[in-house]
């Protein structure tokens, strides 16, 4: 992730520690996509979850790994699905996680935290809430009508039990007009945290509902506007290259330590995803198995070939001559898998705006 409001603000969040951590010998944030389950059917996610009942994995194997995840000093279990909430046990596995030391952070769509939160509030450090737009955009990427109004009533509740709440939205062609709509709805319901999501090509989510290079340039030079001088926490996710663009408009040396400290994307270095099955991913979105969840730690410690090239990357990724890549590290690899490649260039970089007509250094 690029901490916008970090860069461009200096606000300091927890989530610092590891953003700008060199220690990727285990992943620090763990992603466990704890169901398949959905009650919603979003056009854009990226583990095709809804649209039927699925069996879970057992209870037993989640709490394994978390024990597992904790002897690793693994510092962030990020909650997913699916839906996670669908999953009736769901606190159990957030108490042992939260017992164990590690903060527990809930990825929702938000429609069922008045049935459901009060019963975990003690072990979730913060929840994110899917929004897509307004009213309407948003009923319509999620497919069920009326799933606005719940996502709200969510963050509202999620807010007013004192737990810090913020808002997930997936930058696509279709709704990233919205984004100063994002920005209003986080003043209006005095939320902590939004994080902007570039779109990973996995699941239901395609390129062909991806925003042009051209586009992308354009909505993340307004989000680092709108970003200047707010007090809440402003991110964006799987896309380095904006942590480049922010440094491009400060010319500050202070962001350029901080992005050569944060060192780009580490998938399957500083960050892992357990699959609803129990298979490990470098991510959510590059879907190259990479080992399970019943050989957590033994999946670093014995790591496949494809980790191992993942640790060093530069002699495979094919942009790695960029004078850029100590601050990007190739970018998102599962983009470039999805389309073929997976050394080669991340379709999303747009470098190439940032280079016309204009020096970066």
């Amino acid at each position: 992730m690029i901490s916008v409001s970090r860069l461009l603000n200096g606000r300091q969040e927890g989530g610092d520690s590891v953003r700008f951590s060199p220690d990727t010998s285990y992943p620090k944030v763990l992603v466990f996509n704890v169901t398949k389950n959905c009650n919603l059917r979003c056009e854009h996610c990226y583990s095709s979850s809804g649209g039927g009942h699925f069996q879970d994995l057992s209870l037993d194997k989640w709490l394994k790994g978390i024990k597992e995840a904790s002897d690793m000093g693994v510092k962030h279990i990020l909650l997913s699905g699916g839906e996670p909430l669908a999953r009736p046990d769901l606190p159990l596995i957030a108490k042992e996680a939260h017992d164990r030391g590690i903060s527990v952070e809930l990825s929702t769509n938000g429609t069922m935290l008045k049935d459901k939160l009060e019963s975990m509030r003690r072990y979730v450090s913060y929840v994110g809430i899917s929004v897509d737009g307004p009213e309407p955009i948003h009923d319509d990427f999620r497919g069920v009508p009326g799933a606005y109004k719940k996502a709200l009533d969510g963050i509202r509740y999620s807010r007013d039990l004192g737990i810090k709440t913020g808002i997930r939205f997936t930058i696509t062609s279709r709704n990233y007009q919205y984004i100063p709509h994002i920005f209003d709805l986080m003043r209006e319901e005095k939320l902590q945290r939004v994080c902007f999501y570039h779109l990973g090509y996995a699941g239901r989510a395609s390129k062909g509902i991806d925003v042009s290079n051209e586009v992308r340039y354009k909505v993340i030079r307004q989000v680092i506007e709108l970003t200047k001088g707010l007090d809440f926490e402003v991110l964006t996710a799987d896309n380095p290259v904006d942590g480049i663009l922010i440094y491009h408009v400060t010319k500050s040396d202070r962001v350029k330590e901080l992005l050569m400290r944060n060192g780009g994307n580490k998938s399957g270095e500083r960050i892992a995803d357990i699959s609803p099955e129990g298979e490990i991913y470098p991510d959510q979105f590059t879907r190259i198995r990479i080992g399970d969840l019943e050989n957590l730690r033994a999946t670093w410690d014995n790591p496949t070939e494809l980790l191992t090239k993942l640790r060093s990357r530069r002699k495979y990724v094919k942009c790695s001559l960029c004078p850029f890549f100590d601050m990007c590290n190739g970018g998102l690899r599962g983009r470039a898998f999805s389309l073929g490649d997976l050394w080669g260039r991340d379709p999303s970089c747009y470098l190439d705006q940032l280079l016309k007509g204009e020096s970066l250094v």
